[in-house]
C-alpha cells in the first residue's frame, strides 16, 4: 500500500475524516434521530420511519463515498514512473538526480514531500498526504465533488429541521427552546459545511480546467501542457474509457503515455520560454532544476551529473 509519512499531511487526512465524522454525528443525532425516530421500525436494528431509513442510508452512502474517495487517494500510487530507462529512440531524454538518474518524462515532476518523480504531477495535496498525479487525479476530484455534495445535503437537512420545528410551534412566543447542545453543534456543522463548499468548489474549478486544458497545475505556472484533443478525451485519460467506473472511487486511469511531450503555451512570455530558472517550485513541492540533466551527462552510479534550467514562474501556492 502507498502511504507517505508526513506529519503535517497525516494531521490534516485525520482531521478530515474527523470533521467528517463530527458532522455525520450531529445529523443522525439532532435531525434523522429527532424527526424519525420510531418504537415501531421495519428494521429492527434502524429504530426509524421508513422514510428516515431512506434519509439515514442516503446520507451514510454519501458521507462513505467521501470518506473512500479521500482513502483512495490517500493510499493510491499517484504515478511513479515504473520505467527507468528512456526509449533508445527518445529525443533529449532527461534524467533525475534524486531519483538516482532514473529517467524523468516530459510531463514528470519530482516531489520533495514523497521523495519521488510523478507523472503528470498536480500539486502535493496535505490534506490527503499525497501527491496528485495521473493515478489518482480522479480519486481526488471524486473527493471534491462527493465532499462538496454532503456538505450541500448536510446543509438542506439542518435547514429543512429548523423550519419543520418553527412549524410544529403553535406559537413561536410559547415555543420550548431547542437545547444549547443542538444548536451549537449544528451551528459549528452548517459553518464547516460553508467552509467546505468554497474551498472545495476553487479546488473542483481548477481541476476541470486543468482537465480542459490539459494541463496540471505545475505545467500551469510553467507555460506548458500536454497534447490536446477535446474535453472528454481528456476526461477518460484520468477516469477511464467506460463511464460506469466514473463514479466509483478506484483507479481506472488506462496506462501512462511517458511519451507525451510538454508542449509550450503559444502565448508564453520570452522569459518563460528561455532558459532562465524562475523561482516557485518550493511552493508547489517540486524539485528544482538542479535535480535534473540530460542522461548523456550522467554517470552510470547517477552522481555528478549537470543541469540545464528549464522554465518555471513566481507562484503563491
Amino acid at each position: 500500500m502507498w502511504f507517505i509519512i508526513d506529519g503535517l499531511g497525516i494531521s490534516l487526512g485525520l482531521l478530515t475524516w474527523a470533521l467528517l465524522a463530527f458532522a455525520d454525528w450531529v445529523v443522525v443525532r439532532y435531525v434523522v434521530v429527532t424527526w424519525f425516530w420510531t418504537a415501531q421500525p421495519r428494521i429492527e436494528w434502524l429504530p426509524f420511519t421508513d422514510f428516515g431509513v431512506v434519509v439515514f442510508a442516503t446520507y451514510q452512502v454519501l458521507l462513505g463515498l467521501s470518506w473512500f474517495s479521500h482513502l483512495q487517494a490517500m493510499t493510491t500510487d499517484p504515478g511513479t514512473i515504473k520505467q527507468s530507462i528512456a526509449p533508445t529512440d527518445f529525443p533529449n531524454p532527461r534524467c533525475c538526480k534524486l531519483c538516482q538518474g532514473r529517467w524523468k518524462p516530459p510531463r514528470a515532476h519530482h516531489c520533495k514531500t514523497c521523495k519521488v518523480c510523478i507523472f503528470r504531477m498536480d500539486h502535493h495535496c496535505p490534506w490527503i498526504n499525497n501527491c496528485v498525479g495521473l493515478a489518482n487525479q480522479k480519486l481526488f476530484i471524486l473527493f471534491l465533488g462527493y465532499t462538496a455534495l454532503a456538505a450541500i445535503v448536510t446543509l438542506i437537512l439542518l435547514a429543512l429541521s429548523s423550519m419543520y420545528w418553527l412549524g410544529t410551534q403553535k406559537s413561536w412566543s410559547d415555543a420550548a427552546p431547542p437545547g444549547s447542545m443542538a444548536l451549537i453543534c449544528s451551528g459549528v456543522v452548517a459553518i464547516e459545511c460553508l467552509a467546505a463548499i468554497l474551498f472545495v468548489g476553487d479546488f473542483a474549478k481548477e481541476q476541470m480546467e486543468s482537465i480542459q486544458m490539459n494541463s496540471t497545475l505545475v505545467e500551469t505556472y510553467q507555460r506548458t501542457h500536454g497534447v490536446r484533443t477535446d474535453f472528454w478525451g481528456h476526461w477518460r485519460t484520468i477516469f477511464g474509457n467506460s463511464w460506469c467506473v466514473w463514479p466509483w472511487p478506484f483507479a481506472t486511469a488506462p496506462p501512462p503515455d511517458y511519451l507525451e511531450p510538454a508542449i509550450q503555451d503559444d502565448d508564453a512570455p520570452a522569459y518563460v520560454r528561455g532558459d532562465a530558472d524562475m523561482d516557485g517550485g518550493d511552493s508547489l513541492g517540486i524539485a528544482g532544476e538542479e535535480s535534473e540533466a540530460p542522461i548523456s551527462d550522467v554517470p552510470a552510479s547517477g552522481q555528478g551529473a549537470t543541469s540545464r534550467p528549464r522554465q518555471r514562474r513566481d507562484i503563491v501556492d
